[in-house]
């Protein structure tokens, strides 16, 4: 049975997937992709959100290869400092974790809570579709006051992106997330507006910008919300399935896969409960990286399947940057050293 296993694992690397979408993609971009190309299908990556992460690190001994973080704050017109965009330090915790923590060994991933480019009530989060007014489907349209709005968020993020990209780092870039459940205002107005926000955004920072250090991610799972495999490198799930269930989400899975014709990767860009991941590779469910979110990491997971998760093989962590070279040579997962050095930011 192992045997097999192994057999079938090494038959997924010869699995042909497309090239990234921009042709102009960086050489950090290009060997980032190639890296999650090379662990497809016979490993998971980990990864925690920033909120959070440095809780994980100290409780569990472990350290999630993948740190996602929000280029919330970053939005201009922001409801909870006065609509004025916050530069909270999330970009220089990235690259300083990223170069002094990981040594390069890290995945950095963004994702944007959008605050809503106006409308909406101070001290709310109008990344809501029920707390702002702005009309996703008058965005689209140039020159309207939404489409100006919309135009002048994107390019600020875009200086965010350019410092990422000046520091060399790599990153998963997943805009307009969850568009598909209309929960968010992107997505409030139907599959039509959100896919042209997002073929703007992407035009926007690709050939207007020039940032070329982007892999870009899509996170809904309606087929009919799908912007494409030329404009998609990673499709995502979101997966919530409640408190304690490990199940590997085939159905889901498959149903990804079936969207892009089996030419892209399939992640879990957020999740609650932690799947058995050994058991969803056996079953041909290859996730290719978790993104455990802030808190539910603990409250959805309980202490000893966190463990088991991280100590099994096939789960790739950077608990190792941290072993003395004795536990390394030993194959031990348990970390030594200062922790401290892997949770030096805190995220607010």
């Amino acid at each position: 049975m192992k045997y097999l296993l192994v057999l079938a694992l090494c038959l997924t690397a010869s699995l042909a997937f497309d090239k990234l979408v921009n042709p102009n993609a960086s050489p950090e971009a290009q060997r980032l992709y190639q890296t999650l190309i090379d662990n497809y299908g016979k490993f998971v990556l980990s990864g925690q959100t920033t909120f959070h992460y440095d809780d994980f690190v100290n409780q569990i001994h472990e350290v999630p290869m993948v740190r996602g973080f929000d280029m919330q704050n970053y939005s201009p017109h922001n409801p909870w400092y006065n609509w004025q965009p916050a530069d909270d330090g999330t970009v220089d915790s990235a690259i300083n974790w990223y170069h002094t923590t990981t040594k390069g060994q890290g995945i950095v991933t963004f994702f944007w809570h959008w605050f809503s480019p106006f409308g909406g009530q101070l001290r709310t989060s109008t990344f809501y579709t029920n707390y702002t007014d702005f009309d996703v489907s008058k965005a689209v349209v140039a020159n309207t006051a939404e489409y100006n709005a919309t135009m002048r968020d994107i390019d600020a993020i875009a200086v965010q992106l350019k410092k990422l990209q000046a520091s060399k780092i790599p990153v998963l870039w997943r805009p307009l997330h969850e568009a598909g459940g209309k929960w968010f205002w992107w997505g409030a107005k139907g599959s039509a507006s959100a896919l042209s926000l997002y073929r703007i955004m992407f035009d926007r920072i690709t050939g207007y910008h020039n940032i070329n250090n982007l892999i870009w991610v899509w996170s809904t799972p309606e087929a009919d919300w799908y912007p494409g495999n030329l404009r998609v490198d990673l499709l995502g799930y979101d997966s919530y399935p409640g408190s304690y269930n490990y199940d590997c989400l085939q159905n889901m899975y498959n149903q990804l896969n079936k969207i892009v014709q089996g030419q892209k990767m399939i992640a879990m860009t957020e999740n609650g409960p932690i799947p058995e991941m050994e058991n969803c590779l056996r079953q041909g469910v290859k996730w290719g990286l978790f993104m455990s979110w802030s808190d539910l990491v603990f409250s959805q997971n309980s202490v000893d399947h966190i463990k088991a998760i991280y100590a099994n093989p096939v789960v790739k962590t950077l608990t190792h940057l941290l072993e003395t070279p004795t536990e390394a040579s030993a194959g031990r997962r348990k970390p030594a050293g200062d922790l401290s050095l892997l949770t030096s930011y805190n995220y607010m």
